[in-house]
């Protein structure tokens, strides 16, 4: 971060305008993605206050395997942090009944960051992004099923 500071004061005594331009530009995209950035952030704080890791196990234990797969889905969007932090919850809920292609669809899940959301809405339009997650979803789901299906226990 430094250095681009120094590069823009640098710049400014070059090209004025160029530094003005790129500041103009940095606020407009700023200043678009704060309050997508603000409602991310409530849901997140939300989801995690109503369904903690208990909770969210729980979940995983339900008879209906589609619901147990979309459980699995959503879990694994809301949940933020690194991967190496679940360890722990994933291996409990694994020696608990909770089957390896719940866990798949848990992991690739991840692959949808919420807190990203916005930045892609931003740059990339509300179309795009919400496609975009939905094949990621999609992908999951197929994931875990595929998984559970071919894989010998």
């Amino acid at each position: 971060m430094l250095v681009v500071i120094l590069i823009y004061v640098v710049l400014f005594f070059f090209q004025k305008q160029m530094v003005f331009d790129s500041l103009k530009h940095f606020l407009k995209n700023t200043l678009m993605i704060i309050p997508i950035f603000a409602i991310v952030i409530l849901l997140t704080a939300l989801l995690n206050y109503f369904y903690p890791k208990e909770k969210i196990a729980k979940l995983f234990k339900e008879k209906s395997k589609f619901r147990t797969y979309m459980m699995s889905l959503v879990a694994g969007i809301v949940s933020h942090g690194p991967i190496i932090a679940w360890f722990p919850f994933l291996k409990d809920v694994s020696d608990n009944g909770v089957s390896k292609g719940n866990l798949v669809t848990f992991i690739y899940g991840r692959g949808v960051k919420l807190t990203l959301l916005p930045v892609m809405i931003g740059f990339f339009g509300a179309k795009y992004t919400f496609v975009f997650i939905f094949y990621l979803a999609l992908g999951a789901l197929v994931q875990g099923f595929v998984y559970d299906r071919f894989v010998k226990k």
